[in-house]
């Protein structure tokens, strides 16, 4: 399993020579889409989302080849709708014209895991000829590093997100449903932003890296070398490798490769994992208590909403909470914004 270290300033020859060495077919008219990390909204200078400049040069790189490229992703739904936050993160722009709310169009999909037995997953996603995920390189509380395999979260609707957070607080049970959801249909190719970054304190670094490869495990194994993480230290990884999902003695690392000095990981102390399982099921738990509603005083029948929902949980403007997944489709394709989140005991 190769994985490319490539030079971030010039990422246009840089995007050429990764898809030269890892997709050995014909793009032209090729269904491509692209996903990055678009966690909320963020300028780039916070070290959270996907740069837009990757996003762009990826994009650009592909129309010239003739594919026919979507860009999109899934953030937990917030106070504006998901083409606002994709604005506010300069992704709008950086998809030149081909972003698209994928969060509307889903496909319910069988899983093989004990709390999570079935999900949702962008339609665009499942039927795309290729996949590119652009993961940000970034800690993470629960899996200690965020790249490939985690950005993968983001091919289940925004919604249900905190939902199976609320499932799985235990991390091993969190990184196995990971794994599970990753395997659904892994990303053909992963391009992970490492162009500017932060560690667990805040501290930024500038390495001006891409990290590239099309397996996920590998790359996220070259990404915790990178940040000085031991492969049996990174709870996504030890998993993937007891279920012999992946052998790191297989990976080939191909460019100039330079450890981030003093780069800081979340702090590991005796009982952290059942304090940070604590609070991530208190914050979720919470989370799973809003639903969508309807404004019935400005709702004008359109039907958009019982059309989209997925588990046909809307009839006549009412909502069967008993079936609602909160994937909150309905207020994404809501044409005059009455469907609203509330607070439900």
């Amino acid at each position: 399993m190769k994985v490319l270290i490539k030079d971030g300033g010039n990422l246009k020859r840089s995007i050429a020579e990764i898809f030269h060495d890892l997709v050995h077919k014909d793009l032209k008219n090729k269904k491509v889409f692209v996903k990055p990390n678009m966690l909320r909204i963020a300028k780039p200078e916070e070290y959270v989302s996907t740069h837009p400049r990757l996003i762009s040069e990826t994009v650009s790189f592909l129309l010239e080849v003739g594919a026919d490229v979507l860009v999109g992703d899934n953030p937990i739904p917030q106070k504006v709708n998901e083409i606002e936050v994709a604005k506010k993160c300069g992704f709008l722009d950086a998809a030149q014209g081909r972003f698209k709310n994928v969060g509307r169009y889903i496909k319910r999909v069988k899983l093989p895991n004990r709390f999570v037995r079935e999900t949702y997953i962008s339609r665009d996603i499942l039927e795309c000829d290729l996949l590119i995920s652009l993961p940000k390189f970034k800690t993470h509380e629960l899996t200690t590093l965020s790249s490939a395999i985690k950005n993968h979260y983001g091919i289940v609707p925004g919604g249900l997100k905190p939902y199976y957070h609320y499932l799985c607080p235990n991390i091993k049970d969190f990184c196995e449903l990971l794994l599970d959801i990753y395997r659904i249909r892994p990303p053909d190719i992963i391009i992970v932003d490492c162009l500017n970054i932060r560690d667990a304190t805040g501290k930024s670094y500038n390495p001006e890296k891409i990290i590239a490869g099309d397996n996920g495990y590998a790359v996220d194994y070259v990404c915790g070398l990178i940040a000085g993480l031991k492969p049996f230290k990174d709870p996504v990884l030890r998993i993937a490798i007891e279920k012999k999902l992946f052998n790191s003695d297989t990976v080939e690392i191909v460019g100039e490769f330079e450890k981030l000095k003093d780069f800081a990981l979340p702090i590991t102390f005796p009982f952290r994992n059942l304090i940070v399982q604590f609070v991530t099921k208190m914050l979720f738990t919470f989370r799973a208590g809003w639903y969508p509603i309807v404004n019935y005083g400005m709702c004008t029948k359109c039907g958009s909403c019982e059309n989209v929902c997925p588990r046909k949980a809307i009839k006549d403007r009412t909502i069967d909470y008993h079936k609602c997944i909160k994937c909150y489709c309905c207020i994404e394709v809501c044409p005059n914004g009455v469907m609203k989140k509330k607070f439900r005991i």
